[in-house]
């Protein structure tokens, strides 16, 4: 019989909650990106500006934000440091020199995203009319700037750290049969023995987990820190860049907390497999590094695209779930593949054997619910960062999480393999092979999961907005292009009940309300000397959902009004 414990059956109700958890509201998003700046792209100014501001889709992380301000010479005419407006944190600025001469400039910035991606892009503009034109001028960028190799492979090797740690540790706690539950005598000499004695190799493999873990989350502040200032890796390991690192980005507070949690599990490590005290005492040190080495990852999740959703809670805990169960799905399968074709060597064959069988019925079991875990929280996740289907096969996160998901069904067509070999004591050794090629296939999967983090999730693609409302004897019809975060042509149009155009309209206001509530509301009125429809150029400045509320006075001072729900998904 298929031992599956408590514990197991729990989170196999993870599967159950998936429902739940798509009906919570969710965004796409990519890495911050320009709603507007002033200058414009390409403006041409009939005077100086006193300043420069750029606002951006979301809040900005105040460290290693810059903005230079260059004439045609490469000269800055820039005042010093940009900062945060402090009313607005999606909004960088920074003052001008006065009296700027007539000529071309160019605006050079650097951000943090609120998931701790760097970006960057150039904005040109001039001052004073003359024979140079932007249109002989190179085209204006602006990126999310490359990942380097050096992140992605460490943030592999955490992956594969955190693994072989909290693999070990729940492998002895949960998976290698305890005393208490020994059927007979011979089981309980066969478990009474010391783990390291049961499993020779299973200290080794639980300090090589921990060694990579401390080693890469030591190493990984000045590496990430280099990356979001725009320096060389070299720089990144000074005083000044660590030091701001640690005062204003998220990652570097997370780090922090990620040294004060490795030293403490070290503690805890060392009085878990101390031999001089009792196996009791053992195991709640065993437990207390089980929730240390969670308290790690869940620290991981604060830090890059859950962190940044609308709404980071439920983005997160999926996160952190997502990387619990493929840690111990990944790790138990290295000690499994480590361990097992040398645990208990001087035990009688048949005995090796009850212990192979029996440690694999109980993954087995396990197994299961890791796999509810992976499958629940993956779904959440690709609903929640691919939201149109046609975004897996058009951006390099789509094909990356495409590739992801095909090692993962390759994993579970070995992980079935193990279930039926878990049933016959005759297959335990033939599983080991298998064992061996899950944990291959396990780990080319946390390599393209490490990917995926450096990897902007892509921002749905813009559709048109139009609709038609009827209200009393007129009908009005508001045309959204291209109904995008930015800049956005709104055209309305109000007809009579035959479908003729009404004349005389006196006034047409637009007031646009947003659903979250910590925005403000917008509200413009629409030329009406022009012919109908009706249009204006204005700014959308947040993507969600937003009221769109219609005002129109006709030439008997009758009043029109019509409301629209506008989802704005992304940007042009």
């Amino acid at each position: 019989m298929l031992y599956l414990s408590r514990p197991a059956r729990a989170a196999c109700l993870l599967l159950l909650c998936l429902p739940l958890l798509l009906l919570f509201p969710h965004s796409s998003w990519a890495h911050a990106f320009v709603v507007e700046s002033s200058p414009t792209e390409n403006q041409v100014l009939d005077k100086s500006p006193s300043q420069v501001t750029i606002t951006f889709n979301e809040d900005l992380q105040s460290a290693f934000m810059s903005i230079k301000v260059t004439d045609e010479t490469g000269k800055r005419v820039d005042t010093g440091k940009a900062q945060l407006n402090p009313e607005h944190p999606s909004t960088m600025e920074i003052q001008l020199i006065p009296g700027v001469k007539n000529g071309i400039y160019t605006i050079t910035w650097r951000a943090l995203s609120a998931d701790g991606h760097p970006v960057n892009g150039v904005i040109p503009f001039q001052v004073g009319s003359g024979s140079n034109a932007y249109t002989d001028q190179a085209t204006p960028s602006e990126s999310s700037g490359t990942s380097r190799i050096d992140l992605i492979a460490v943030r592999w090797l955490l992956y594969i750290g955190l693994s072989l740690l909290f693999g070990a540790i729940c492998f002895r706690l949960f998976l290698l049969p305890s005393i208490n539950r020994a059927k007979n005598r011979s089981e309980q000499q066969m478990l009474s023995q010391r783990p390291s004695d049961t499993l020779p190799r299973w200290t080794k493999l639980l300090w090589s987990g921990y060694g990579i873990t401390s080693a890469v989350i030591l190493i990984s502040l000045p590496l990430q820190a280099s990356w979001d200032a725009g320096v060389s890796i070299g720089e990144g390991f000074s005083l000044p860049i660590l030091g701001e690192a640690l005062q204003f980005t998220g990652a570097g507070k997370i780090w922090f907390i990620q040294m004060i949690l490795v030293l403490l599990l070290s503690v805890t490590l060392i009085y878990a497999i101390d031999p001089s005290i009792s196996d009791r005492q053992r195991r709640v040190w065993g437990y207390s590094s089980v929730l240390l080495t969670l308290s790690l990852m869940l620290s991981k999740a604060f830090v890059g695209h859950p962190a940044a959703a609308t709404h980071p809670a439920p983005a997160i805990v999926a996160d952190f779930v997502h990387l619990a169960a493929s840690a111990f799905w990944i790790g138990s399968l290295a000690v499994m593949v480590v361990c097992l074709p040398v645990a208990g060597l001087e035990l009688p064959v048949s005995e090796q054997a009850t212990l192979r069988q029996t440690v694999l019925r109980r993954f087995a079991g396990w197994g299961m619910a890791m796999v509810a875990a992976l499958l629940a929280t993956g779904i959440y996740g690709a609903v929640l960062y691919i939201p149109a289907p046609s975004m897996l096969l058009n951006t390099s996160y789509g094909l990356v999480l495409l590739g992801k998901a095909a090692l993962l069904l390759v994993m579970l067509v070995f992980a079935a393999s193990q279930f039926r070999s878990a049933r016959q004591a005759a297959a335990s050794k033939r599983a080991a092979g298998g064992l061996r090629a899950e944990l291959s296939v396990g780990l080319l999967v946390m390599l393209l999961a490490a990917v995926l983090t450096h990897l902007s999730p892509g921002q749905a693609p813009a559709v048109p907005f139009e609709e038609t409302r009827t209200t009393g004897e007129y009908s009005v019809t508001l045309a959204v292009s291209p109904n995008a975060v930015g800049s956005n042509e709104f055209k309305v149009s109000v007809q009579d009940s035959k479908g003729a155009a009404v004349s005389g309209i006196q006034q047409v206001t637009l007031t646009l309300i947003p659903a979250n509530p910590d925005q403000d509301q917008q509200e413009f009125v629409l030329p009406v000397k022009q012919q109908q429809p009706f249009r204006s150029q204005e700014l959308i400045t947040s993507e969600g959902t937003w009221a769109v509320k219609v005002h129109a006075l006709t030439a008997s001072l009758d009043a029109v009004d019509a409301e629209f729900t506008l989802q704005v998904d992304g940007k042009k």
